[in-house]
């Protein structure tokens, strides 16, 4: 479907200079020198990670697990995050290695970070992460978990150097309200791209109801 909308000029780049600092490890810091339309020029900071090998930096994994008799639940993993000095509800997810595939990464991430193996049904494209701040983007990987499978009978986390995290099985229905309870309950906070999911199957829902109803 064809949607109208007017089109505006892309702000033109300079330049870009690079003032990571020496010590900086994992991320850089750049400035991009822009111009717009009507020849004002500004400066615009932003973010890149040293690991950045292709035009995704990871994947985050959404990993439906079915069982029998039971209605199906979303892998959810708590991890402590140390710029907000708290646990985040989010997704599991991780940096792609030079090599991998996107299958790869959402399998060996779901893995580690949650102990459950799952199958890989779709992957949406690249998509950014935090636009305003990074260059950053990644790829959502929607997974299907068995929880009747013999691996994942006994499922164990194997968590990196730096990652402190537990794992929760949310039930899909109502998903959004669960959030931010445990949010409430725990002082916690949500993951934007989780809560954003979650409001969406809300949202579906609400206009599925509608429909039903005829209201």
């Amino acid at each position: 479907m064809s949607v109208p909308f007017a089109v505006v000029t892309a702000p033109q780049i300079l330049g870009c200079e690079d003032r990571t600092p020496a010590t900086a490890k994992w991320l850089k810091l750049l400035v991009l020198k822009c111009k717009d339309e009507s020849g004002r020029e500004y400066d615009w900071e932003y973010v890149e990670r040293v690991s950045k090998y292709r035009e995704t930096d990871g994947v985050g994994v959404f990993a439906r697990v079915i069982a029998k008799d039971q209605p199906d639940r979303l892998l959810v993993i708590a991890q402590w995050r140390a710029p907000l000095n708290t646990f985040v509800l989010e997704l599991p997810a991780g940096i792609i290695e030079k090599g991998e595939t996107i299958e790869q990464v959402a399998v060996r991430e779901l893995l580690e970070e949650t102990g459950y193996t799952g199958v890989l049904e779709w992957a949406t494209p690249e998509v950014p992460n935090d636009q305003g701040l990074t260059n950053s983007c990644l790829n959502f990987a929607f997974t299907t978990v068995d929880s009747a499978a013999p691996e994942n009978a006994n499922p164990q986390p194997a968590p990196e150097l730096g990652e402190t995290l537990q794992v929760l099985l949310l039930p899909i229905k109502g998903l959004a309200d669960t959030l931010l309870q445990l949010r409430a309950q725990h002082s916690w906070a949500v993951d934007s791209r989780l809560l954003a999911f979650a409001l969406g199957l809300d949202y579906v829902a609400g206009f599925s109801s509608s429909a039903v109803s005829g209201n």
